[in-house]
């Protein structure tokens, strides 16, 4: 069964009584230990999207299924938030006034997981990314490379089928850009993570199992 299933997602905007459509009717399967793209131009619908599979936006039309529960406004969204899903974006998001360790216990503490258990899967991730010496220092004593890895590993302290990125390099040099990639590759090859990744960064290809090209609100190639 598909971790993410959508059918015929169709949003609009309505300005001054004229409804100016943004997606078109589209059709997308995400499964586990996938990394799914969706390139495009800037107001191609990628961020839309990207709301819309991560339930932040429920005002479309068509299907969505996580996980096998199918969303609509009377679903139990803060547990499929929660539980079911990761979110990284282009800003890191980090609380200034925690240290990292706290940051990654954050998201334990909302969904209820706070615990013994909770301690060692921060200290098991920031240490399979390399981080353990960064584990007591706040968010401006880290570069901002480490701060986008340490957001990458926060959306996974919950153990989420399906982590959903919007620019997710988009503030990162090459160096720290490719450092990323490859965590990201890594993640999905150890957990079998799964991933939808919207970006302008042609480099996501390299790592994609599947790319879609989204333009004017439709899917036009699918590589």
């Amino acid at each position: 069964m598909s971790l993410l299933k959508a059918e015929n997602i169709i949003k609009s905007y309505s300005k001054i009584g004229t409804d100016i459509p943004v997606l078109n009717s589209i059709n997308i399967t995400v499964n586990t230990g996938e990394i799914l793209a969706l390139i495009g131009p800037s107001g191609s619908g990628k961020s839309t999207l990207l709301n819309i599979l991560g339930t932040l936006d429920l005002d479309f039309i068509g299907n969505l299924c996580i996980d096998g529960i199918s969303i609509s406004k009377d679903s139990d969204l803060d547990y499929i938030r929660s539980n079911k899903l990761g979110f990284v974006f282009q800003f890191h998001h980090l609380l200034p006034e925690f240290t990292i360790y706290e940051n990654l216990l954050i998201p334990k503490m909302i969904a209820g997981l706070y615990s013994e258990d909770s301690f060692s899967d921060c200290i098991k991730m920031l240490d399979f990314i390399g981080l353990m010496n960064r584990k007591g220092h706040y968010p401006n004593e880290i570069s901002g490379g480490e701060k986008q890895r340490i957001a990458v590993i926060r959306a996974l302290v919950n153990k989420p089928c399906l982590v959903l990125a919007d620019e997710p390099t988009g503030n990162l040099d090459r160096e720290n850009s490719d450092l990323l990639l490859k965590l990201i590759v890594n993640l999905k090859l150890k957990y079998q993570q799964s991933f939808i990744i919207a970006t302008h960064d042609h480099s996501i290809l390299e790592i994609a199992d599947r790319v879609l090209y989204l333009k004017d609100g439709t899917i036009k190639k699918k590589l």
